[in-house]
């Protein structure tokens, strides 16, 4: 009884504190209504409020950021709210910054100008500003936020930034490596020791996201040679006391060697009985060193053979077990029926300047298809090579609340596209050369790509300007237009000068990944003048202007492993044009290239090069000079550019010919220097023979038909402002009237 009458009186207690509500009073808004402010307080009129009503409004406007004080109160029925607004943000201003400019450092802040201002925000932007700075090798960095007030309610943000020094790494130690030197080891690795040459670069200053991925790498890399067990036992980085550099210590456990065992393949799945075409999939044989990217490779052929074969859900699992006295790793590919798993949703985070679009279209698999690894790690591989993004990370994630559907997120990071390129350098066939280009390749996000280049230099001049779309009218079709004109003094082998300006429009689609055509239609007109006296007189039967209407098509088939760096793998291409189509020539032409690549050991490639042409008159047209094939310098190493073939007898001018067949030889080494100066040695062997030009007099002209050879060495370099060429070559096989080169030099860029 006695409770009872005790919970009596504390809620006749609580009744008598709670307040009935029957107005609002707000004070202190200046930018913000008071019905936004009504709106955050979930107390309605009539209701009894308690002092955990109060509580509860006072946090929850704290909440909305909005304000930097707030307080409740009820006095006789009215709710009295008392607010001092955050200030607004009128400008952002960084000061002391020179190694990231203003517009790196706004990217990565919250705060801009009309947001609402608070302290949590301005503290998390400095960790922001610091994290960017560390990213950049800049550990001492310190940034200082000022806040000035201004009238309204508004103040500037103004950072002070003491950048420090970059923190370089100075000391690279790997521990426990026996297997592979370490400087090899260090070549696999993206963070490098600091060196004076390394000036342009980047990968000499500590990152910790850097040195993770290089831990990936390494165990990448070792899997790769054999290495089953191989792991990193630490990755160490240790801050000088100076906090000028890092010294980084590396140890790694290698583990014996492993060689596959011969592989098997177990399907479990309902009316599949062909296993032996799996197998033929399967990327390595028993006895070769194990390669773990060589069972990648194999899963992923397999599903999307199964994927093509209606098995949409499929799932090959590679068992592989590990004989540690046989040094034998034993691979089952399990395949089996996958769980049944739909992709519900593709998110894009990241992006703030590309269209969602144009990142959607790299993805193989689509919302509503089913989930399939393989196809995501190859849109991942599509959206990488766009170059559009500093990063790109994949994550699937279970959809909420049905385990039978995937959320996919790409988060990209993005980078500049556009470039302002300058560029000075020498060329033997050129002379001295001036390189000027602009160059956008993701237009307003769309990924379009727009150039202009002019290139001046002592023997010839362009200008080029072209627009590309990579899917034209949102289909797998690229389409672009070009426009050009060049003129080019050829007096010093042919003795006329010629010119010649045009338009192009082209498109381009995929067959599959690796086979692809194209089609162009292309008007041009040339003109032959300033011919010299003397000249031959096949050069002044030419002179003048001519209109040249053509359509052309090439096919092409790439498999080599890069088009940047090859070190194995082949490229084969065919193509034919046809001149005729209104102009005032006629021809058809038909052209085939083959490239064998060959790895021979680390960093040695071996590769061999076949080239042919031929150009036929149509309608009794014979082929002008500006059409014809001019073998020597760059397309025949050892001979001056139109060096070989039909030579006036009187003149002694170059005349060319109507087809040519042209083959390489090459053996590219390291000569021992650090691996990013780009520096590499090269021998190499050319053969080329042009044959007759279809008005060939023999009283008239010189003319062999028989292979031309040379031999030569050179180094080549790929520097900050472009390639570099230096070849020194020797002809073994040559005419008595052949003009031959023996030093060769390009360099500066487009080359």
């Amino acid at each position: 009884m006695r409770k009872v009458l005790f919970l009596c009186v504390m809620a006749a207690a609580l009744a008598a504190r709670a307040d009935v509500l029957k107005s609002v009073a707000i004070d202190g808004t200046k930018r913000i209504e008071n019905a936004t402010i009504r709106a955050y307080v979930d107390i309605a009129d009539g209701q009894q409020v308690t002092d955990a009503d109060l509580d509860a409004a006072t946090k929850a406007l704290f909440a909305t950021g909005l304000f930097s004080d707030v307080s409740a109160k009820m006095d006789k029925g009215v709710l009295k709210i008392a607010v001092k607004e955050n200030p607004i943000v009128y400008q952002v201003y960084f000061e002391g910054n020179k190694a990231l400019d203003e517009e790196a450092l706004k990217s990565e802040t919250q705060l801009k100008p009309r947001m609402v201002y608070t302290e949590r925000k301005i503290q998390s932007d400095v960790g922001r500003l610091l994290e960017v700075y560390k990213r950049n090798g800049r550990f001492a960095a310190r940034v200082v936020p000022k806040i000035i007030r201004k009238d309204q309610n508004r103040v500037d943000i103004v950072y002070e930034i003491d950048e420090g020094d970059k923190a370089y790494v100075r000391v690279l130690n790997i521990v426990g490596a026996k297997a592979f030197s370490t400087d090899t080891l260090k070549d696999k690795m993206l963070t490098r020791e600091k060196a004076w040459y390394r000036f342009l670069s980047s990968t000499d200053t500590y990152d910790p996201d850097r040195l993770n991925y290089d831990q990936e790498l390494l165990r990448r890399f070792y899997l790769q040679e054999g290495y089953a067990d191989f792991k990193v036992e630490s990755a160490l980085a240790e801050l000088l006391p100076d906090k000028t550099g890092f010294m980084i210590t590396i140890k790694l456990d290698e583990g014996p060697r492993y060689r596959m065992g011969a592989p098997d393949i177990e399907v479990s799945l309902p009316d599949f009985k062909d296993e032996a075409s799996l197998a033929q999939l399967v990327d390595f044989r028993a006895g070769d060193r194990f390669d773990i990217v060589a069972v990648e490779r194999s899963v992923d052929a397999m599903v999307r053979q199964l994927a093509d074969a209606g098995y949409a859900f499929v799932n090959v699992a590679p068992d592989m077990k590990k004989d540690a006295d046989a040094k034998i790793v034993s691979v089952v590919f399990r395949v089996s029926e996958g769980r049944k798993v739909m992709i519900r949703k593709i998110n894009i985070a990241g992006n703030s300047r590309t269209l969602d679009k144009v990142i959607r279209r790299e993805f193989r698999i689509k919302e509503g298809d089913a989930f399939n690894a393989s196809l995501l790690r190859r849109s991942k591989q599509r959206v990488e090579d766009l170059d559009f993004f500093s990063k790109v990370d994949l994550q699937t994630n279970p959809a909420a609340g049905n385990a039978s559907q995937m959320d996919v997120l790409m988060d990209v990071r993005e980078k500049s596209t556009g470039a302002f390129n300058i560029g000075v350098g020498w060329s033997s066939y050129n002379g001295l050369m001036t390189d000027i280009g602009v160059v956008e390749r993701n237009i307003l996000g769309t990924g379009n790509m727009a150039s202009v280049n002019m290139m001046i230099s002592e023997q010839e001049d362009q200008f080029s300007i072209g627009l590309t779309d990579p899917y034209f009218m949102d289909k797998d079709l690229s389409a672009g237009v070009d426009a050009f004109h060049t003129t080019r003094d050829n007096t010093d082998y042919s003795s006329y000068k010629y010119q010649t300006s045009g338009a192009a429009v082209r498109f381009g689609w995929n067959y599959t990944d690796r086979l692809g055509q194209s089609a162009r239609y292309t008007l041009r007109q040339d003109e032959i003048h300033s011919i010299q006296s003397g000249a031959s007189k096949y050069i002044w039967e030419q002179a003048g202007k001519t209109w040249v209407s053509m359509v052309g098509q090439q096919l092409a088939y790439d498999r080599r492993d890069s088009k940047i760096n090859t070190t194995e793998g082949y490229y084969l291409s065919f193509g034919t044009d046809v001149a005729g189509l209104g102009g005032d020539v006629r021809f058809l032409r038909y052209s085939a290239t083959g490239i064998k690549y060959y790895p021979v050991a680390d960093d040695v490639v071996f590769s061999l090069r076949a080239d042919a042409s031929h150009i036929v008159g149509l309608g009794g047209k014979d082929i002008r000079m500006t059409d014809r094939y001019f073998l020597g310098d760059f397309s025949l190493r050892g001979f001056e550019y139109g060096g070989t073939g039909a030579r006036d007898k009187a003149s002694d001018d170059a005349l060319g010919g109507n087809w040519f067949a042209s083959g390489s030889a090459e053996l590219s080494f390291p000569l021992g220097l650090p691996k990013e100066l780009g520096i590499n040695g090269k021998v190499f062997g050319d053969v080329g023979v042009v044959g007759k030009p279809d008005n060939f007099d023999s009283a008239e002209m010189y003319y062999s038909n028989k292979p031309r050879v040379a031999v030569g060495t050179g180094i080549l370099w790929k520097s900050p402002m472009g390639v570099i060429n230096l070849d020194f070559s020797w002809p073994v096989v040559k005419d008595t009237h052949d003009k031959t080169k023996v030093f060769r030099l390009n360099f500066g860029k487009g080359f």
